[in-house]
């Protein structure tokens, strides 16, 4: 029980604070007030607290599917915050200038969101085997650590983009944004197929032999990058889908913010 609580608390945390991570760079990278941090950190602590305390009526919506469908929802909305985080951004680095407070908004409700969704996970783990008295001190502890695990990562990640220069940190920026948008869509369609609201399809591969989603590594990237050994073609396409939208709004904001300053 204490690895398996190290392990799903690691793998939502990561989630998190990688996208975090990115967003703060993101953020000074443009020389954005911190303000959109708080308020993002706001955001993340009301709707915890209304997701635990609605957490019964939502688990029974939906012939039961509430959850799922929920935090799939709010998966896709983090998504959809990120594709006019994506152009407002390279519109207002092309431009030497802030997007007003729409870019930084759009920034603490992606940030929130993410945090709500991430920390809901843990909340329905921690209190389901918690109950248990002879799991309880291996879920606190596994917890603890795996929190622990996942907040040093987040900073070491912040850490290395922190050392890139603008030039270099902004693209990286760009191009890990897209992918964990992506890897948030490849999730929330798992979520969605388990509650058979996507119909379930055979797989167009199978990547387990070289690296199980059951593995430490695997889950981790799952939690990151969305990884999944058997994808089916729904999966597949929205994914593809999603990297091209995101792709899509970067060019967008590169062709309505004109020629590159030399600074980035």
């Amino acid at each position: 029980m204490l690895l398996d609580a190290v392990v799903l608390v690691l793998r939502e945390v990561l989630e998190a604070a990688f996208l975090l991570c990115v967003m703060l760079v993101f953020g000074q990278v443009l020389a954005l007030r911190s303000r959109w941090l708080g308020l993002g950190l706001l955001l993340a602590a009301v709707g915890v607290g209304l997701y635990a305390g609605g957490m019964q009526g939502i688990t029974d919506a939906l012939e039961g599917a509430g959850q799922e469908v929920l935090n799939a929802a709010l998966q896709m909305t983090v998504f959809l915050l990120l594709m006019p985080v994506l152009a407002l951004g390279v519109i207002a680095a092309r431009r030497m200038r802030q997007c007003g407070r729409v870019l930084p908004g759009l920034m603490a409700a992606a940030v929130g969101l993410a945090l709500v969704r991430e920390s809901a996970e843990i909340l329905i783990y921690v209190r389901a085997f918690s109950a248990v008295d002879e799991y309880r001190l291996g879920v606190y502890a596994g917890s603890a650590l795996g929190l622990g695990i996942g907040a040093s990562a987040g900073v070491l990640a912040w850490s290395a983009l922190r050392a890139l220069r603008p030039a270099r940190a902004f693209p990286v920026c760009l191009g890990l944004l897209a992918v964990i948008g992506a890897g948030m869509v490849m999730q929330a369609a798992l979520l969605l197929e388990q509650v058979d609201w996507l119909p379930a399809q055979p797989p167009l591969w199978d990547s387990s032999w070289l690296l199980s989603e059951q593995s430490l590594l695997g889950q981790l990237l799952f939690a990151v990058l969305g990884y999944e050994a058997t994808p089916g073609p729904v999966q597949v396409a929205l994914y593809v889908g999603s990297l091209g939208l995101a792709a899509l709004s970067i060019w967008l904001g590169y062709r309505i913010g004109g020629r590159a300053n030399d600074t980035l």
